[in-house]
């Protein structure tokens, strides 16, 4: 006897070559695409049950069209939940083509899917055609189109599943403002509400009256009451199967004014049903604008919460600014002398650097005397962060900086030694007509301008002025001379709002020492052209013609 050779594939594997992996690329742009479909459906299906009763869709020919096209999109997708792996109730992803068909065949999901996807659009319009020439269109009809309709609505809450898949929704949402993001969709959460309410009530006199033509002026409804109450020559006419734009204004009208408790009064219920329908959407309307200034109050709070703190931080400086003492115009030339200055030209610095530093909107944390921030403390967000996604991140915010000084570039230094590094620069402020010299704790560094502008000054023996911007490294290569061999170290002086990247002088000696190879190729040619430089300045007597530059 033959021995039976063993399956080459396992059962739970056959048929996977056509399976759809919702995380395909293509599966995801369909899926975007069907996004946009079910989007389209929220606003068009209330609108054609309720308020058109699907008029415009045969008097208007590219809106029919769109709608076979959108029906064709629906049926397809139906067709694919039948390859779509899904995840069961424990999370795990099921990819057996027969569980993933059984199951969604079985689904009560299917026989509506099913029933919806019918184009029924289109046999209405056949049935239209081949009825007799004078005979009046059955309005029973018409409720099968209503029918149908509304099933397609039973796909809405796949919008957040799909929304939640998305790739393209979630790099879109990372990149916005989060309160503004917060903000865009909450407005469209409301716009969709009142489109629902307005159809909905629309659709009150449609069922009482069996149609929207002239016997909606007729009999009683909300509708007809408000025609012979407040109707006028020349505005809105909500009578009429083509005049559903009317009449969804005139629905609308009420859906608004009651989610926003306003209620003028010109439109209310009018038959037995149109009270019982109107408290329910009245109930749920005060629930929801609760809900409503609930999240705008969160929402506005957030989005001003840098402006708040502004406003605290300003209120508090004026309160010191009050307590300074008076100066008189003869004290004024005194305090000068001494340092201490007028006492209105101190009180708008302090103004003038709480606004450049509010504007500014970098440091998150106020520095304390002798200590300046971190990038830690800069960014707050970093501490939540992995390891690897804090080193990456670290280098996108510092690399351009530490490139810019020759021996902590990418030739000498890898990433993660930058990484390491951009954690131990320091963050200083300066407010316009400030000075340094050297840091408090740290000594001396070297600086970038990262915003700002400021003037080193050299006076001995004779003024050098030297103008250093944006992105503009300073010091590089006397930061590496020891403290006792310079002498007439410049004077740095601020003349504008800036914002420094400092690397105090301990830490750069503690990179070089770790990393030959910088010390070896770039930093000690330096080092050696700045002693050159000193010996030179010594020897001519302060002067050196060939320095060219004040700092490298």
């Amino acid at each position: 006897m033959k021995k039976e050779k063993p399956p080459l594939v396992h059962p739970s594997l056959r048929g996977m070559k056509y399976v759809i992996f919702p995380r395909n690329p293509y599966v995801q742009h369909w899926d975007n695409f069907f996004l946009c479909v079910l989007l389209y459906y929220c606003f068009s299906i209330p609108y054609v049950v309720g308020v058109s009763g699907g008029y415009r869709m045969y008097a208007n020919s590219a809106w029919f069209v769109v709608n076979m096209l959108l029906n064709v999109v629906y049926f397809a997708d139906v067709i694919m939940l039948f390859f779509r792996a899904y995840r069961g109730k424990d999370g795990v992803l099921v990819y057996e083509l027969r569980k993933i068909a059984r199951n969604y065949f079985f689904s009560w999901h299917f026989v509506m899917n099913m029933i919806a996807s019918i184009p029924m659009q289109l046999i209405i319009l056949i049935l239209r055609g081949v009825q007799d020439e004078g005979e009046t269109f059955d309005d029973s009809v018409m409720n099968l189109l209503i029918i149908t309709q509304l099933l397609k609505l039973l796909r809405i809450p796949r919008m957040k599943g799909l929304i939640e898949t998305s790739f393209a929704i979630q790099r879109w949402w990372e990149k916005q403002n989060v309160p503004r993001a917060m903000f865009a969709s909450f407005i469209m959460r409301l716009v969709i509400t009142a489109h629902f309410i307005a159809c909905l009530w629309s659709f009150m006199a449609f069922v009482q009256v069996g149609s929207l033509d002239d016997r909606l002026g007729e009999e009683p409804n909300w509708i007809s009451n408000w025609y012979y109450s407040s109707y006028v020559e020349g505005g809105i006419n909500p009578i009429g199967w083509e005049n559903d734009i009317d009449r969804y204004a005139l629905s609308l009208f009420w859906s608004i004014q009651t989610i926003t408790s306003i209620g003028y009064g010109n439109v209310v219920p009018v038959t037995r049903a149109e009270y019982y329908v109107a408290n329910v959407i009245q109930i749920c309307a005060g629930l929801f604008w609760a809900f409503v200034i609930g999240n705008l109050v969160s929402i506005v709070g957030h989005m001003h919460s840098n402006r708040d703190d502004y406003k605290r931080q300003l209120d508090e400086l004026n309160m010191v600014i009050k307590s300074f003492s008076p100066t008189s115009l003869d004290e004024a030339d005194d305090l000068a002398d001494i340092g201490v200055g007028d006492a209105d030209v101190v009180a708008q610095r302090l103004r003038t650097f709480v606004n450049a530093q509010y504007n500014g909107k970098l440091i998150s944390r106020p520095a304390t005397v002798g200590h300046s921030p971190t990038l830690d403390e800069v960014f707050p967000a970093l501490e939540s962060l992995s390891p690897e996604l804090r080193r990456l991140t670290s280098l996108h915010i510092m690399r351009k900086y530490l490139e810019m000084i020759p021996y902590f570039s990418h030739k000498y230094l890898s990433p993660k030694e930058q990484s390491v590094l951009a954690f131990k620069c320091q963050i200083l402020e300066f407010s316009a007509g400030e000075s340094f010299t050297n840091h408090a704790i740290h000594g001396r560094g070297l600086m970038i301008v990262r915003r700002g502008y400021c003037l080193s000054m050299r006076m001995v023996p004779d003024a050098r002025f030297a103008m250093h911007g944006t992105d503009d490294p300073i010091a590089v290569d006397e930061v590496l001379v020891e403290d006792g061999f310079l002498r007439n170290l410049p004077r740095y002086r601020f003349i504008s709002y800036a914002l420094v990247v400092f690397i105090p002088r301990s830490v750069i000696c503690e990179v070089l020492n770790a990393q030959k190879t910088a010390w070896k190729e770039c930093a000690r040619w330096r080092y050696l052209r700045t002693c050159l430089f000193q010996w030179a300045r010594e020897i001519n007597g302060g002067r050196c013609d060939g320095e060219g530059a004040l700092d490298a």
